[in-house]
């Protein structure tokens, strides 16, 4: 476990040096705001298409040979970016990244693998750290190196996030056992240890066909919940940059700073209380819970002065509550699945984030103007409030069951 979460916050710092730059280089190349967040979206529509297959293939050869491939595949992306001189082959460069972001599905499942009913929510609660922690490291050194020279290039933080995923991928070649229980070596136990359920089908191997996985019975309503908690992140984060740029004035290095503090922020959540609050009150009452703060948040930065204190108390309050969501949706989904189908149903909960990521920078782009730049924000908010209505909906139907699908 250690191993693949080192990988996994090796490969996001490589990821989260690229984002603070983006705006600005799309700025240069004659974009503009709508140029910068559909970026961005191009990155989470091949997410939206290939992860679903990632996690698929990872259940077919093992999690362990499909998470260096993606590693790979990353490390292309990011060196086709550093030589980019157009912005097509910005957009190229994106693509490819996304299409490889299956990565994150595979280590959600990998982690299922290694993790019992008890201790699920803690492990995809880790996964949240590592992202954290990676963005914590990556906007500032990204938004560093960017600088380095006078102008704004993505050359150096480029050529370093495409050492950076080579890395994860020779970490992970060498040091990550195979965790899939049908291509790991036998274990010493019997089926009473699995890890995740196995109420689908009985003895029968299940369907992994994504109509199966989606429609069933307590899944559905959680894969929405993936699309509308992945909008709300991708809109306060494609935004930030922006918002700084037009409210405080600030630089691709500032804004980078902004993004480490908030990462920082992400990853204390993550290891010191998303553990504690889901043993306490359950993934779906910690959903509700984190909602409300995710709305202060926003009202901090529609109707707080324009100064760096709004940013730095607004903007990790509603990316701090919203990365709650997706170990505790994952969470839910794992328990909710068969554990022979646990890298296509996870796969799949990243492809409908992705469809979030998507719409969420289009929509960002919709509604921010230099005139009312906390526009988005209060999108962002009618979020919290549809979160916190799903939350109390299914308390209400499975009171004290937090962990169960509904009845068939």
């Amino acid at each position: 476990m250690p191993v693949i979460l080192l990988a996994i916050f090796i490969d996001l710092v490589g990821f989260g040096m690229i984002v603070p730059i983006l705006p600005f280089l799309t700025n240069s190349y004659g974009g503009d705001t709508l140029t910068g967040t559909t970026l961005i979206s191009v990155y989470a529509f091949a997410a939206f298409t290939f992860g679903p297959m990632w996690g698929r293939i990872s259940d077919r050869i093992g999690r362990k040979p499909a998470l260096a491939i993606t590693f790979f595949g990353a490390a292309l992306a990011y060196l086709l970016l550093a030589f980019s001189t157009t912005l097509w082959m910005v957009f190229a460069a994106r693509a490819l990244s996304g299409a490889m972001t299956g990565n994150v599905g595979i280590v959600m499942a990998a982690m299922a693998d290694m993790s019992d009913e008890a201790s699920r929510g803690k492990a995809m609660a880790k996964v949240g750290a590592a992202f954290g922690l990676g963005f914590a490291f990556g906007p500032g050194i990204g938004g560093y190196l960017s600088t380095v020279g006078g102008e704004t290039s993505v050359f150096l933080p480029g050529m370093v996030a495409c050492g950076l995923s080579l890395l994860a991928m020779v970490l992970t070649a060498i040091y990550v056992p195979e965790t899939n229980p049908g291509k790991a070596a036998p274990a010493h136990g019997d089926a009473a240890t699995a890890p995740a359920v196995l109420a689908e089908t009985g003895d029968q191997p299940p369907n992994s066909h994504w109509r199966s996985i989606v429609m069933a019975p307590g899944r559905l309503s959680l894969f929405v919940m993936f699309v509308v908690t992945a909008t709300g992140q991708s809109v306060s984060f494609s935004i930030a940059p922006f918002w700084a740029d037009s409210v405080l004035g600030w630089t691709a290095q500032e804004v980078g700073f902004l993004l480490m503090g908030v990462g920082v922020f992400v990853f204390i959540v993550q290891i010191w209380a998303v553990e504690p609050l889901f043993r306490v009150i359950g993934e779906i009452r910690s959903l509700q819970l984190s909602s409300v703060f995710h709305i202060v948040g926003c009202l901090i930065i529609v109707f707080g002065p324009a100064s760096i204190l709004t940013a730095v108390i607004g903007f990790p309050l509603v990316l701090g509550a919203l990365t709650i969501s997706y170990p505790a949706l994952n969470s839910l989904l794992s328990r909710r699945t068969d554990q022979r189908i646990q890298g296509a149903a996870l796969g799949l909960s990243n492809g409908f984030s992705s469809i979030g990521r998507i719409a969420g920078p289009i929509a960002a782009a919709m509604f921010f103007s230099k005139a009312m730049p906390g526009a988005p924000f209060v999108f962002v908010a009618a979020i919290g409030a549809s979160i916190f209505a799903w939350s109390w909906h299914e308390n209400r139907q499975r009171p004290f069951q937090k962990n169960l699908p509904p009845p068939e």
